[in-house]
């Protein structure tokens, strides 16, 4: 190998070495937060769409999820922020478990490793904003 693809080699497992590190700083340094009855129950929609466009969140979808739901590890390209407005879902990420009920929040960063699953003996609703 010549001289000069040694170096493009070299530069390119330096610049992979600190991206990385960068990736896994952020995420240790933004952690998933989980606050227990963040809002009123029942959740107030308009309430939670405010304070959430107050942080620079979306407008938040609110998705329904089958008795039985579940989705195992994935991950999602922007930050995200739930509350249930009905029903119990359970994530599991960065080594923690949390079980979401209504009124609970749950934000976690970009790129978050988690699985997620519906813990309700019914249909869970749950609002979503996300955020670059």
């Amino acid at each position: 190998m010549n001289i000069g693809a040694r170096v493009v080699m070299c530069v390119v497992l330096v610049v992979s070495v600190i991206i990385g590190l960068g990736l896994a700083d952020a995420q240790e340094s933004n952690p998933p937060t989980f606050t227990k009855g963040k809002f009123a129950v029942p959740v107030n929609r308009d309430a939670v769409t405010a304070e959430w466009a107050a942080r620079g969140y979306s407008y938040p979808e609110v998705k329904r999820y089958a008795q039985g739901w579940s989705r195992g590890d994935h991950t999602h390209p922007v930050h995200l922020v739930i509350t249930v407005v009905a029903g119990r879902m359970e994530f599991l990420m960065a080594g923690q478990r949390f079980v979401v009920e209504p009124g609970d929040e749950l934000f976690y960063p970009a790129h978050t490793v988690h699985l997620a699953r519906n813990l309700y003996d019914g249909t869970s609703q749950m609002m979503e904003g996300s955020k670059r």
